[in-house]
C-alpha cells in the first residue's frame, strides 16, 4: 500500500521547512509490510514526530549565505570545484546569480512556457546543453544547501555592449531605458550600466515574466532581487514613464513625482511576491539593499523597510560592505531601532582588492553580527574569497 503525504509549510515556518522540504515536502511514499491498522498508525505518527522535530530545531537557525557571481558557474567543472570547496564551511544558503544583464544562466522556458522569456544565455556559457542553475540545484541538495536565484532587476547592460545578443532587450526596446532630468537616456558607461525604467508598465510586465519563468521551472528555495531600484533619484524622466505618471496622478509636483517613482518600485516588489507565491507558496522572496534605509529611499527610491513591514519581502540582505568594524557596529545599532532585526541578513565584504583586508577582518565582523539578533550573515562574494584563498581561515558559525 502507498500513502502520499504533503508537508504544509505555513509562512512563518518557511525557513525551518527549507531544510526538510527536499525530504518530505513533495511526497512521502510509505510501503507497509504489515497490514494492521496499529502498525500504520505507528509509522505515520513516527514520521509526523520526526518532521516536527526537524522543523522546530531549524526555526531559529541563522542564515549563513554566500553570493556566487555568474562567471563562477559557467561550466560543470567550475561548479564541481566550487561545491567541493564549500564542503564543511558551515554555509546553508547559496545566492546564485542567474542573470547578469538581461541574460540567463539557466534555460529560459525550460519546460513550462507560460511566461514568455526571450532572454538569451550568458555569453560565457559555451556548452549549449549545460544548465548552470539546474546543475547547482542538483549539487546543492546533496550538501543540504538552499539555492536562491540572485536576479539583477532593472540594470540591463554592462559597460560593454558587444557582448549582448542582437535581440537583447536594450536593442529591441531602446524606448524602455530610463532618462535623467534632461531626458537623456542613460548610457551604458553611466554607473554600472543602463537601467530600464521601473515606471514603464511594459518594463514591469516584461521583467515579471522573466522572473516567473525561473520560479515556475526551477526548484529554487528563494528569489533574491538585486538592483531593485532606480539608478539614482534624478532618473525616471523617460517619456513613457512620465505619461504613466500624468495619467495616474492628478496633483503633480516634485514631491508627488518622487513618491510616484518610489511607488513604482514598491508596486513591482509586491506584484512579484504575490505572483511568485501563487506558483510556489513556500518561496522566500528577498532583496539586496543599501544598509541605510533613509539613504536607500531618498537616493535610490528603494523603500525596503516598508517592504518588510508590509510583508512584500521575507528578508533583506544588507550590502554592509564597510571595512571598518566601528562603522559596521554603528550601522547595526541604528538598524536595531527599526525592530526588524529578525528579517535582516547582514551582508559583509568578503573581497580584498589591495591586500589590506584579510580573513581575520571578516571573522571579526562575523562575530560582531553574531553578538546581535539579526537573521544571519551573507558573504560577498565567492569570487573574492577564492581569489585571496581566504576560505580556510574563515570561521562561520
Amino acid at each position: 500500500m502507498k500513502v502520499h503525504h504533503k508537508l504544509f509549510c505555513p509562512p512563518e515556518f518557511i525557513e525551518g521547512c527549507g531544510f526538510i522540504k527536499r525530504i518530505v515536502y513533495t511526497s512521502i511514499h510509505l510501503d507497509y509490510n504489515r497490514d494492521t491498522q496499529h502498525d500504520k498508525k505507528i509509522v505515520v505518527k513516527s514520521i509526523v514526530l520526526l518532521v516536527f522535530i526537524i522543523l522546530f530545531s531549524n526555526l531559529n537557525a541563522s542564515i549563513r549565505a554566500l553570493w556566487v557571481p555568474i562567471w563562477e558557474i559557467t561550466s560543470a567543472e567550475k561548479v564541481d570545484a566550487m561545491m567541493d570547496e564549500l564542503k564543511g564551511k558551515n554555509l546553508n544558503q547559496l545566492l546564485i546569480q542567474v542573470r547578469y544583464r538581461g541574460d540567463a544562466a539557466y534555460s529560459p522556458n525550460l519546460q513550462d512556457s507560460t511566461y514568455a522569456n526571450p532572454e538569451k544565455r550568458y555569453h560565457a556559457i559555451s556548452d549549449s546543453l549545460f544548465d548552470p542553475l539546474e546543475y547547482i540545484i542538483f549539487k546543492a541538495k546533496m550538501q543540504n544547501l538552499e539555492v536562491h536565484a540572485w536576479f539583477p532587476t532593472f540594470v540591463i547592460t554592462g559597460h560593454d555592449l558587444t557582448r549582448l545578443d542582437s535581440t537583447h532587450v536594450y536593442f529591441s526596446h531602446p524606448e524602455w531605458v530610463t532618462s535623467d532630468f534632461s531626458k537623456q537616456p542613460m548610457k551604458p558607461k553611466d554607473d554600472v550600466g543602463s537601467f530600464l525604467d521601473p515606471g514603464i508598465p511594459a518594463v514591469q510586465d516584461y521583467t515579471l515574466n522573466v522572473i516567473l519563468d525561473i520560479v515556475s521551472n526551477y526548484d529554487i528555495d528563494g528569489f533574491h532581487f538585486d538592483y531593485i531600484r532606480y539608478p539614482e533619484s534624478h532618473f525616471g524622466f523617460n517619456e513613457l514613464a512620465m505619461e504613466a505618471f500624468q495619467k495616474e496622478v492628478k496633483f503633480q509636483d516634485a514631491e508627488s513625482w518622487q513618491n510616484w517613482k518610489i511607488d513604482q518600485v514598491s508596486r513591482f516588489v509586491k506584484r512579484v511576491n504575490v505572483e511568485a507565491k501563487k506558483i510556489k507558496p513556500e518561496l522566500q522572496i528577498t532583496a539586496a539593499v543599501f544598509p541605510d534605509p533613509d539613504n536607500a529611499l531618498e537616493r535610490y527610491l528603494q523603500n525596503w523597510s516598508q517592504w518588510l513591514e508590509e510583508g512584500a519581502l521575507d528578508k533583506v540582505y544588507l550590502m554592509a560592505y564597510t571595512k571598518s568594524n566601528e562603522k559596521l557596529e554603528e550601522n547595526l545599532t541604528f538598524l536595531e531601532n527599526y525592530n526588524l532585526s529578525d528579517k535582516i541578513v547582514v551582508g559583509l565584504r568578503a573581497w580584498n582588492s589591495i591586500d589590506d583586508y584579510s580573513a581575520r577582518d571578516i571573522n571579526e565582523k562575523l562575530q560582531i553580527v553574531k553578538s546581535r539578533s539579526f537573521a544571519g550573515i551573507a558573504l560577498f562574494s565567492y569570487s573574492g574569497l577564492k581569489q585571496k584563498k581566504m576560505f580556510k581561515k574563515l570561521k562561520i558559525n
